[in-house]
């Protein structure tokens, strides 16, 4: 047995050894290496053997893929070979920066800005990412899609769209739409949610929410309540989605609800093992354990019907709805999509919407629940609408926006909205960004940095570190939907976000109800601490909130 075994750790050394040269070399592939060692043992005898040669095979696999993956894969045409972008020293091999980042992130950001100056390389999670900051972060959003692809970027960190195709291009492939076509989603979202036109929602919006708070906080005066913020958020978010985007008589499905409440999280979760395991290992995982698929399923026999009986004529269509602006908008040639293709957008106005909505709601409900003082001033504002007020109404409370700005502000991801350089791009900074490299932005840092605003700014009133609810008070040039280079949650110019004044809208007239109808307060009494992932994105306080009947 010990000879057996000296034999394996000898084999598999000199395999090891000899592996990085023969790939160099490119004379065969890692596979028929790992397989040429294997067969020199596949005539062993015992079954004891056997068990230990596939557990030793097992084990070189996984090793030589690793090594492929981090040391030769993405050394392969690796752009960093061309840019003048200072790498920030101190990084640990295969996990980079990632343990410096989590620690601190902001921190990390502003040291690594006051040494290597406004743009530098930093290595998170087995990639590299150029990252800028300051007054370069609106040059590389003002950089055409020639230069710049924000959905290839978010795919190369965030594989999304790779989980949909891996669970439903057997049903409905997504449609390819010609450079010319207006999008079936950006297109209606700009034109049809403009500032002056969310008000058509405002029925729906109110009865959805009514509904939600009647199944689940129908609470007596000092009854109270424990409750998920994440959770209810997603839910309600969901339900008045739905019901604002396809309309009334799909959008109250529970079905439906419940479905594109978790879709979002679900492709999230799906995307994990696609980031981790090879190409395919992970596309067989996602197919059988992770496909989001029954969503799909749901949102397709819903939607599909009832798009054919609106293109039909066998019912009016006499309702402002997502799904029918995407059905009516022609394509380039002038023909019509079909209606499989105009159900299936949906998914981006769900994947994208609900969840944005949930997560800065859910931060806005953690900053009022431990500031009572804030909360009386609100309801002060708001009670003054009496007991029949509406989003419109809400929408013109001046102390809310400004809140809401502040919540948009101060709870921004630290690293995030990425792009990816498909030609190479020189900064006004003089660096080089090449081909391939992947471009993420320092949001919190910028919107924290004090030197980024004139000294006689009154944003700058209250430190720029600390939470201030009365910060755009006063400033009636600066709703919380106007964005800028003092706030790009929303992202800027043309990659900007065309549902911000729907989500505000929403989130507006959410928080008064909810402020108006319960006292809402920590179990602690304090604000419950942010959830931070590798360094870059940010998530609400996990903390369970107290609800009491008011």
């Amino acid at each position: 047995m010990d000879q057996f075994l000296t034999n394996i750790n000898a084999s598999t050394e000199a395999f090891l050894n000899n592996l990085p040269q023969q790939l160099e070399q490119g004379k065969e592939s890692i596979l028929t290496l790992v397989s040429k060692w294997t067969l020199q043992y596949q005539q062993q005898d015992t079954q004891q053997q056997r068990q230990r040669l596939w557990m030793t095979t097992s084990g070189v696999l996984l090793g030589s893929w690793l090594f492929y993956r981090v040391f030769l894969k993405s050394h392969k045409n690796d752009p960093s070979k061309r840019t003048n972008v200072p790498l920030v020293h101190g990084a640990y091999p295969i996990i980079g920066h990632t343990i410096q980042a989590s620690m601190d992130p902001l921190g990390f950001v502003q040291r690594c800005r006051e040494q290597y100056g406004p743009v530098f390389r930093i290595r998170l999670n087995g990639r590299e990412f150029t990252v800028v900051t300051g007054k370069v972060i609106p040059e590389i959003f003002s950089l055409s899609r020639k230069h710049v692809d924000v959905e290839k970027g978010m795919e190369k960190i965030l594989p999304l769209y790779r989980v949909i195709r891996l669970s439903y291009n057997h049903k409905q492939k997504p449609e390819v739409l010609s450079p010319r076509d207006r999008h079936p989603v950006m297109h209606p979202l700009k034109t049809k949610f403009k500032p002056d036109g969310v008000h058509v929602f405002n029925e729906r919006i109110m009865k959805a929410f009514e509904e939600v708070l009647d199944d689940q906080l129908k609470l007596a005066p000092g009854e109270k309540k424990i409750v998920d913020p994440w959770n209810f958020f997603a839910q309600s978010v969901s339900k008045i989605s739905c019901l604002c985007f396809i309309g009334s008589r799909v959008g109250t499905d529970e079905r439906l609800i419940a479905a594109m409440a978790r879709f979002t999280q679900s492709i999230i979760e799906a995307a994990a093992p696609l980031i981790v395991l090879p190409d395919t290992l992970g596309d067989m995982v996602v197919k059988r354990f992770f496909s989001v698929e029954p969503h799909l399923d749901i949102l397709m026999d819903l939607i599909v019907p009832l798009l054919t009986q609106i293109r039909n004529g066998e019912i009016p269509d006499d309702e402002p709805t997502f799904v029918s602006m995407a059905l009516h908008l022609p394509k380039n040639d002038g023909s019509m999509r079909s209606v499989r293709d105009a159900a299936f957008w949906f998914k981006d106005v769900a994947m994208a919407s609900i969840h944005t909505t949930t997560h800065f709601t859910t931060f806005a409900l953690h900053e009022l629940s431990c500031r009572p003082e804030l909360v009386e001033a609100l309801r002060t504002e708001i009670g003054k609408l009496g007991e029949k007020r509406n989003p419109d109404d809400i929408g013109k409370i001046k102390l809310l926006d400004s809140f809401l700005r502040e919540v948009l502000r101060y709870n921004i991801d630290n690293l995030t909205l990425l792009h990816l350089v498909v030609q190479d791009v020189i900064l006004s900074t003089g660096h080089l960004v090449p081909k391939g490299a992947l471009i993420i932005n320092a949001l919190e840092d910028a919107h924290k940095d004090p030197a980024l605003y004139d000294e006689n700014d009154p944003v700058t009133n209250t430190p720029m570190d600390q939470f201030d609810a009365y910060r755009f008070m006063n400033l009636p040039d600066k709703p919380s939907s106007k964005i800028g280079d003092d706030l790009i949650s929303f992202g800027l110019g043309s990659h900007a976000c065309p549902g911000r004044y729907f989500a505000v809208h929403e989130i507006k007239y959410v928080l008064a109800e909810l402020l108006m109808r319960y006292n809402i307060t920590t179990k602690s009494g304090a604000r419950g601490k942010d959830i931070n992932v590798t360094g870059m994105v940010k998530f609400p306080p996990k903390e369970h909130l107290v609800f009491e009947g008011r």
